[in-house]
């Protein structure tokens, strides 16, 4: 579809749903009233919300507020506005009936259920704010047909991408999203306005993301734990500290008192598309994919009364199994000839007994068990915002990803041990823990939060169904021979080869002392000043544990071709104890905020924050922010900002070096490294590494909301984001000789590498981009119709991209500093991603059922995986998905849903033979994979 033909369409949706006649609506009552408080001043700006259906309107200035057009029936009202709390009243609705209904709210304490991202005054709702954040409920929530929340974000959010990941090593494991076109590490992930932990893992494979990346785990957190999603689209760093760059996704946890609830989701990719893998039939049609990707999920809580206060317990389990889109391999199998015919990456004749695909191609597998819990303690029950809370979680995965399949006669494997061959398994153990734990309340008119937070993840790099080559075809007794290639001398390795090899444990702890405080102060400006200050200490760890001997060693037994055998674990040669690492670092931060009218109509907002770190120095960064309202139905805002990301210690300090050997002259085995070096060792100072500073930022952005009639909202917010001193890692430097000029630079330093790469603050980046939102809710045919659209365009440029600067120590090498065809490389940061996405997304409700249809478009990108060569690089088109789903309450407290994403089966553009090698169809960039159509059913238990 052309851009032209999406924005007609765009268009005329919405213009058919304003143009609906307000008559269309059904006739009902209406629910009116006053909010205001025990000393009758009214309260402007709280939302009043009708439960169930979700009607609402916002208190005018004299506190009135109307709901029209309301379905008979018996309704809760609920009212919310930030620093103050009320009861809920029940009110019953007849056709043509007005119901009186005043409030009485009083002041509280902020509670966490009041956290709104991107100001830390009280306001009612995200669209009082200076900046553009988006709230997403529990229902919009659940109605995405998947319970990954990562993969949840990038279906409500169209400016957060979540590429899928196939052979990508680790990151198949742990699947970071990215956000406005930037590394997964420049989006700061908050757990109830907390920071949250980042993972051990770091992303230097994978597409659709820059090399080098360390991102938080949304999938550690139970899906049922969470009551709604905001994210902040702007720059943040002078509020919440380092990473706030692209932006910041606040996740809200469900809490108080609430009755069990339970809810199972079961589905399965059952996709039409022929499978190139499987041999014609005698009428030349190829029977489809197999069914796979089986996913069960089962979460479910419960809001227990303790006390004064309550406890929320959370559990979920769910199995994702792995799904396969390879096609067949057209490689010689057990003897030179016998490899099948393909023709077009599609089998036509089968001359040998391996059974296609060999390889993997597709999601990886995963067993995840997610249990947290929220407490919430207040001081005074009348006062439930002010007393002691904490929350903590913990969860365990297993996952499954996978490499190249090793045919039978390849050098790297052994015939007696794999007579078949064999694809390598990552079989990982993931361990994420967490627990929170303060106390908030109000201290001479100052809203204060004294907390503190802890954070650990771990991840053990087991390894199935591979072995060491250099160690021989045994698996019973040692017959490795060593460097002198005798065996039973000193220098044997002494083990026989294994099939299941345990490479080593990568582990990240944090742990955060944070106090924040506000008060509103009359300044003599249209309104009150709020008052935000706060402070922080953070420490952080960062851990490498080595792997067991046969994951590094050389065990220098002949490969099956007589040559010499690859050392290490096939698909991930193993930590050596020379890897192993155990950094820290302190961090101390403070801020200020200011927030207030400086006129009528005309919102200001300005914040500074002032950061030390142990290992790098000092930060200062700074923000202004404005909104002007000159109408109820107008709101022009825009904000500027310098922000910050710190180096991770992962970038400082990882290390992943294989150890091989060659003959030298006299064919005497001679050590050689290669692999990725911290910037501290002496291979990367060689070659020009400095320690790394932290990234710099400028942030700029201006847009407007408006509602032109009742219940139809527009926003557009333009971005600017500028990051110089961007982190990524480098491309191999020397050519692996020894003989080049990089392996002459090694060798003076006394370094057996011959090629290496580390991580570097290379190169700057420019990020443009365009935000448009369009909300439209109206009461139609018995029952409420909605009609959401989004639409971003963003585009990612590198200003000196051909002109990257070598360090001195390699300037007349030949080498180049980062590689743009590289995996993660600068193709992957400026157009590996879709430069522009849109969703529409209808809804409707009535009575006990409900249905969602959404069409997602996503744009043209370019990839030059795997091929890593610029003759090569691929134009992939857009591509337009369509999903639905369909519920029913047949009974209060049960609920049955049914659904499909991706309906029409849709696939992204095959990748060239050069990129795919004729065995991999799809690429792995496209941002909505390439599984085809999954169908789900969903079954909640509510309790109510």
């Amino acid at each position: 579809m052309r851009r032209s033909d999406l924005l007609i369409a765009f268009v005329t949706v919405f213009l058919a749903a304003v143009s609906t006649p307000l008559s269309a609506a059904g006739q009902g009552g209406t629910v009116r009233g006053r909010v205001a408080d025990s000393a009758g001043v009214p309260i402007a700006g709280a939302v009043v919300v009708l439960d169930p259906g979700g009607q609402r309107a916002v208190s005018r200035d004299n506190g009135e507020y109307v709901i029209s057009r309301v379905p008979s029936g018996t309704y809760t009202v609920r009212v919310r506005r930030l620093g103050y709390a009320a009861p809920g009243a029940t009110v019953i609705v007849a056709a043509d009936q007005v119901v009186q209904q005043d409030l009485l709210v009083r002041r509280t304490a902020v509670s966490l259920a009041e956290v709104v991202i991107g100001s830390r005054a009280r306001h009612t709702a995200a669209d009082e704010l200076a900046v553009p954040v988006d709230v997403f409920t529990p229902e919009q929530i659940k109605s995405q047909g998947t319970t990954e929340t990562s993969q949840i974000l990038s279906q409500l959010a169209p400016s957060v991408n979540f590429p899928r990941q196939s052979v990508s090593d680790a990151t198949e494991i742990v699947r970071p999203f990215t956000m406005r076109g930037l590394s997964a590490d420049h989006t700061l992930v908050l757990l109830n306005g907390k920071r949250r932990h980042h993972t051990a893992l770091i992303h230097y494979y994978g597409a659709g993301q820059g090399a080098g990346s360390s991102g938080v785990d949304m999938n550690a957190i139970p899906s049922g734990a969470i009551s709604r999603l905001e994210i902040l689209r702007d720059g943040a760093a002078a509020q919440y500290g380092s990473d706030a760059i692209a932006g910041v996704v606040n996740v809200v946890l469900r809490e108080g008192v609430f009755s069990p609830f339970l809810t199972a989701d079961l589905g399965e990719y059952m996709t039409s598309k022929e499978n190139p893998a499987s041999l014609p039939s005698s009428g030349g049609s190829r029977p489809s994919y197999p069914h796979d990707g089986r996913t069960v999920d089962v979460n479910g809580g419960w809001g227990i009364p303790l006390g004064r206060g309550s406890l929320g317990l959370f559990a979920e389990f769910r199995d994702r199994q792995p799904t396969n889109r390879a096609g067949p391999d057209p490689v010689d199998m057990f003897v030179a000839g016998d490899a099948d015919v393909v023709v077009d990456g599609q089998l036509v004749t089968k001359n040998n007994s391996i059974r296609m695909p060999d390889h993997h191609w597709g999601d990886g597998a995963s067993k995840d068990i997610m249990t947290f819990a929220s407490a919430n303690f207040p001081f005074d029950p009348a006062n439930p915002s002010a007393g002691i809370y904490a929350n903590g979680g913990f969860s365990f995965r297993q996952g499954a990803g996978f490499g190249y399949y090793r045919a039978p006669s390849d050098r790297k494997n052994w015939p007696a041990i794999y007579p078949n061959g064999f694809l390598p398994k990552f079989a990982p153990d993931v361990l994420d823990f967490s627990g929170a734990g303060g106390v908030r309340g109000l201290m001479s008119g100052w809203s204060y939060d004294l907390g503190g937070t802890i954070g650990h993840n771990g991840f053990k790099y087991d390894l199935e169904n591979t072995l060491n080559t250099s160690l021989g075809p045994c698996l019973t007794t040692a017959c490795a021979p060593g460097a002198d290639g005798i065996l039973g001398n000193a220098d044997d390795p002494g083990i026989p080869n294994k099939t299941n090899i345990f490479a080593g444990e990568l582990k990240y702890t944090e742990a955060i002392l944070s106090l924040d405080a506000s008060h509103e102060y009359a300044m003599g400006l249209a309104s009150p000043v709020n008052v935000a200050i706060g402070a922080a200490f953070r420490n952080e760890r960062y851990q490498i544990g080595a792997g067991e001997l046969a994951s590094y060693v050389n065990g220098f037994y002949p490969a099956q071709d007589g040559g010499d055998a690859p050392s290490g674990s096939q698909v991930f040669p193993g930590f050596r104890p020379e890897d192993e690492a155990n950094a820290h670092r302190n961090n101390v931060g403070a801020y200020v905020e200011l927030e207030g009218d400086l006129v009528p109509k005309l919102l200001a907002n300005v914040a500074a924050r002032f950061e030390h770190y142990s290992d790098f120095g000092n930060k200062l960064t700074g923000k202004l922010a404005m909104r002007l309202q000159p109408t109820q139905r107008l709101t022009l805002r825009s904000a500027i900002s310098t922000g910050f990301r710190a180096p991770s210690l992962n970038q400082s300090y990882y290390s992943s070096v294989v150890t091989n050997f060659q003959p030298d002259a006299n064919g005497i085995p001679v050590a050689f490294d290669i692999g990725i070096f911290p910037v501290s060792s002496i291979e990367a100072r060689a070659l020009g590494a400095q320690p790394l500073k932290p990234e710099s930022s400028i942030n700029f952005s201006a847009g407007f909301a408006t509602t032109p009639v009742d219940n139809l909202t527009f926003t557009s917010d333009f971005y600017y984001i500028a990051i110089d001193d961007r982190i990524t890692i480098t491309g191999f430097l020397g050519d692996g000789s020894g003989t080049d000029s990089v392996g002459r630079i090694l060798a003076n330093v006394g370094s057996r590498a011959l090629t290496a790469q580390y991580f570097t603050n290379a190169i700057n980046t420019r990020t443009r981009g365009l935000d448009v939102t369009g909300d439209y809710t109206v009461e139609t045919m018995g029952g409420t119709a909605g009609l959401n659209a989004v639409f971003n365009f963003t585009r990612t440029t590198i200003p000196n991209e051909d002109n990257i600067p070598l360090p001195p120590q390699l300037e007349g090498t030949g080498a180049t500093l980062v590689n743009k065809y590289d995996e993660g490389g600068l193709l992957a940061i400026t157009k590996e991603r879709p430069a522009w996405r849109s969703t529409v997304t209808g809804q409707y409700r009535r009575g006990w059922w409900n249905g969602m249809a959404r069409y997602s478009y996503y744009g043209k990108y370019s990839s030059s995986l795997y091929s890593y060569s610029g003759s090569d690089v691929q134009n992939y088109t857009g591509k337009g998905l369509v999903d639905v789903e369909l519920g029913f309450t047949p009974v209060l407290g049960f609920k049955i849903s049914v659904g499909g994403r991706n309906l029409f089966d849709v696939y992204p553009d095959r990748m060239s033979e050069n990129n795919g090698f004729d065995i991999f169809p799809w690429p792995p960039a496209s941002p909505f994979g390439y599984n085809g159509r999954y169908v789900y059913t969903r079954v909640e238990l509510t309790g109510r």
